[in-house]
């Protein structure tokens, strides 16, 4: 069946099934899980992801160190409000804390923070650079544990 394909129901009107969300890989959001397990935050790989525009690659990091990489970015940033900017990643991170039990009913990561990344649009000029990146784990359509060199 097609997606937005119609189903006859019951009584023989058409009935459209709900929305899904998309599939993620099992084994990338494994990999992904074990980084963020590494308390010490020392763990990380090289990864190539296909996303939607073009290919990202960079080093995967754990969701700690990269929320602790951003606060240290935002806390350099110029101007008196740094300070008040470095304090969204903790508070983010309590959010996410005090919504421990949704997560529970899926233990496995649904985000990829990636550190010295890449962007890859197809044309030279598009290439961008980014210290910290992070994409959604549905948005990925392909990967493989290996960068370009």
């Amino acid at each position: 069946m097609a997606d937005g394909q119609a189903v006859a129901g019951s009584e023989g009107t058409p009935r459209f099934p709900s929305v899904v969300e998309p599939l993620m890989d099992v084994e990338l959001r494994m990999l992904v899980r074990l980084v963020d397990q590494d308390e010490e935050n020392r763990s990380h790989f090289g990864v190539s992801l296909n996303i939607p525009g073009g290919v990202i690659y960079g080093q995967v990091v754990s969701r700690d160190a990269y929320a602790r990489e951003w606060e240290s970015s935002l806390r350099g940033l110029p101007g008196a409000g740094a300070e008040g900017l470095a304090r969204i990643p903790r508070l983010i991170d309590e959010v996410v804390e005090g919504r421990r039990d949704e997560r529970e009913a899926d233990p496995l990561p649904r985000w990829v923070h990636l550190r010295n990344a890449t962007f890859l649009t197809g044309a030279t000029a598009q290439t961008m650079h980014y210290e910290l990146w992070r994409g959604r784990l549905a948005d990925v359509v392909g990967w493989s544990l290996s960068i370009p060199s």
